[in-house]
């Protein structure tokens, strides 16, 4: 008998085929089902390894074995009389139908129900290789060349540039490139189908400004980037005091020129605001310019300038707007970029956003400044309205858009938050800030590999910004890599931000490197001291903090954490009766996504015997985190959070889940034992195992560093 024969009658053909349909059956099922229980990555792998693996035993198996009525034989020791092999074949061949059908079952469930909820629910990231093909609404306005003699004009030049893409801006319907992506390539001789490509446009509108006293000289030619062909051009030999005229002018032509493909029947383009005095409206443009760098000397630059413009034409809408806006940029916060007071820089800034909205309620600008303030204020009712009107008037507006992603997420709606950014990202793709924000949405919703990939495009465009130091640092400190995180989070530091020192102090906390996190200047102290465990020093500095600011949310939240954290239970409870009085109004004062306030009132009343007021902070704490689950909220911050409020809530077995779970995402805590939110657990061999990988998976960091061990 030949060896494919000896093959079939063993049935070790059929036994392959029945094998591989019912192992690849199985895979599918369990890459459906692992993720609903949230299962870590390695089971999937550790599944397909054992299934290639048991192949070949189960071969030898089928050759060396038979199966009879009395059980599995040797096949030498089965008589011919014995032998129910052919019986054995009817049924695998059954049982392989059987599998097939299945398998083809699940092929078409997954093909026709679950792939596209799943494409349907994806919110895909866009990027500049997914954005090449342009929308048939859409331009970029390049920055007009400066051919005045002297070479000095180039921030009128580029100021006009701006104007005329804030006019096509407010065109309905027209895409229109942002001025941070449209301006990066300034100076650069590139082709301009290749910059028409980059950015996704099928028009570019390119131009030059000839500025002789008062006399003024500008072409402009719109081009369609598919074929390099000019679709329309002209000269404009004017007056200075006609600039406006122009503006407004090149504006229509643009909109008549795309008229017939682009723009809705009876739609007419915007027409410039004018100044009343040139000298002014020059000192305007050089201070957006400043305004858009976002560095504190920038602004205060900007400021003189704008104060000087408006001593000029005190009723010039746009620069009290702007000036509203940098006076608020200039505050003392951590979104600020100066010292000026937020309260002090508030009573500043509302006065000009009033006048200016008097002057001009159509002025997108200024309805944009006033939804941000609004938003810092956490009026988000008022703020969301006076962003609807900003992008009724100028939906391509990337300022609006930027002031809408941060309203969303101050509450809580992520999910709409990364739409916004994403919708930014398509109409700014070189806007670094928001590739910073949307790469930091996409770490909250858990999307670490997607957030990555937005890192890499900062790499490549923005290797020395310091939103990509950040983001760099982000990536690495979410996924537990510790060490490699310190050298990006240094290098931000050098730019000497607000958020720059925050994130060396996250950095060197999780390092277990208090020392150095206390040694960092302007940043609250409490968390320091409370680490090193000087309680008395941190409770006092927080107490200072809040002394000085008895208003500022942030201090008393500091206060109270810090109370909590130092084991001083009650009086962290006085505390929260004499600033909130009750939950529902502590619930009412944080942003949605806050758990830490939760999580100080409740470690204090479980520790305390109080039941009632700990059931009630739990079930508005439970609200918190189930709309956070529903938003899309699945870092692993957020698994720790969520263990924090199972231990409270005194589930212990969800508590320690989530805790495992956090920790392979790539959380670590070197205070985890001394956690007041895990006190209950503290002498569970299975926290106190948590809490030695904890310390190990840390420790492995500070090697790196050459730094001794934690014990």
């Amino acid at each position: 008998m030949n060896f494919l024969a000896e093959l079939k009658r063993r049935n070790v053909i059929r036994m392959a085929g029945l094998y591989l349909v019912g192992a690849w059956l199985l895979v599918q099922v369990a890459a459906t089902l692992l993720p609903v229980f949230d299962a870590p990555g390695w089971m999937m792998k550790a599944l397909v390894a054992l299934l290639a693996i048991g192949f070949i035993p189960a071969l030898i198996i089928s050759w060396v074995f038979e199966l009879t009525p009395e059980g599995l034989k040797r096949d030498s020791e089965v008589t011919n009389a014995e032998s129910i092999a052919p019986q054995t074949a009817r049924r695998m061949d059954r049982m392989i139908i059987v599998v097939l059908l299945l398998a083809l079952g699940y092929f078409a469930l997954d093909k026709f129900v679950l792939t596209p909820g799943r494409a349907a629910t994806a919110a895909p990231v866009v990027t500049p290789e997914t954005a090449k093909t342009p929308a048939a609404a859409s331009i970029a306005v390049l920055p007009f060349a400066d051919m005045s003699q002297a070479k000095d004009q180039e921030c009128f030049s580029d100021g006009l540039s701006e104007e005329i893409l804030n006019l096509l801006a407010q065109i309905r319907d027209l895409k229109v490139i942002g001025r941070t992506s449209s301006f990066a390539f300034k100076g650069r001789n590139e082709d301009l189908r290749s910059i028409g490509n980059t950015l996704g446009v099928a028009y570019l509108l390119e131009g030059s400004v000839r500025k002789a006293g008062d006399d003024l000289r500008i072409t402009a030619q719109l081009i369609q980037v598919d074929d390099g062909s000019h679709l329309w051009s002209q000269s404009y030999d004017r007056k200075l005091e006609n600039v406006f005229a122009i503006q407004s002018e090149i504006a229509a032509s643009i909109a008549q020129a795309l008229k017939i493909n682009l723009l809705a029947a009876g739609q007419s383009a915007p027409v410039a605001q004018v100044a009343a005095s040139l000298p002014a409206y020059e000192l305007f443009l050089q201070a957006r310019r400043l305004i858009q760098g976002r560095t504190r000397s920038g602004l205060e630059a900007a400021r003189g300038l704008l104060e000087e413009a408006l001593k000029l034409d005190p009723n010039y809408a746009p620069a009290l707007s702007a000036l509203a806006q940098t006076v608020y940029h200039l505050q003392s916060g951590i979104v600020g970029y100066g010292d000026i007071p937020l309260g002090q820089a508030l009573a500043i800034a509302q006065p000009l956003l009033d006048k200016a909205l008097a002057l001009d309620p159509k002025l997108a600008e200024a309805h944009a400044v006033q939804s941000l303030i609004f938003t810092d204020q956490r009026d988000l009712a008022r703020s969301e309205a006076a962003l609807a009107k900003a992008l009724a008037l100028n939906p391509n507006l990337p300022d609006a858009l930027h002031w809408q992603a941060i309203l969303l997420e101050r509450s809580g709606r992520l999910r709409e938050s990364l739409a916004v950014r994403q919708r930014l990202d398509a109409i700014d793709p070189l806007n670094v800030g928001n590739l910073w924000s949307l790469g930091g949405r996409l770490r909250d919703g858990g999307k670490l590999v997607e957030a990555q990939v937005v890192t890499a495009r900062m790499l490549r465009t923005f290797p020395d910004s310091p939103q990509t130091f950040g983001a760099q640092a982000f990536d690495l400190l979410n996924a537990g890599r510790l060490a490699e995180a310190q050298i990006p989070a240094a290098r931000m530091l050098a730019f000497g931000s607000n958020w720059a020192a925050l994130l060396n102090a996250r950095t060197y906390y999780l390092l277990g490197d208090f020392e150095k996190m206390l040694s960092l200047l302007g940043l609250p102290k409490a968390q320091s001291l409370l680490a090193l465990g000087r309680l008395d020093e941190a409770v006092a500095a927080a107490r200072e903090r809040f002394a000085a600011a008895p208003k500022d949310r942030d201090a008393a939240q500091d206060l109270l954490r810090t109370l909590a954290r130092a084991g001083r239970f009650d009086e962290a409870l006085a505390l929260y009766r004499e600033r909130w009085g009750d939950i529902k109004a502590l619930d009412a004062d944080v942003g949605p996504t806050e758990s830490g306030p939760f999580e100080a009132i409740a470690a204090p009343q479980r520790a305390t015997g109080d039941k009632k007021g700990l059931a009630e902070t739990l079930t508005r704490w439970r609200k918190r985190l189930d709309f956070q689950r529903e938003q899309g909220y699945a870092s692993g911050e957020f698994v720790m959070t969520e263990a924090r409020f199972f231990a409270l809530a005194e589930e212990r077995s969800a508590a320690l889940k989530a805790l495992t779970k956090a920790i392979d995402l790539g959380v670590r805590d070197p205070l985890l034992g001394r956690d007041p939110a895990f006190a209950l657990l503290k002498d569970d061999p299975a926290f106190k195992a948590q809490v030695t990988r904890m310390t190990q998976l840390i420790n492995i960091e500070r090697a790196k560093l050459k730094m001794a061990p934690l014990r």
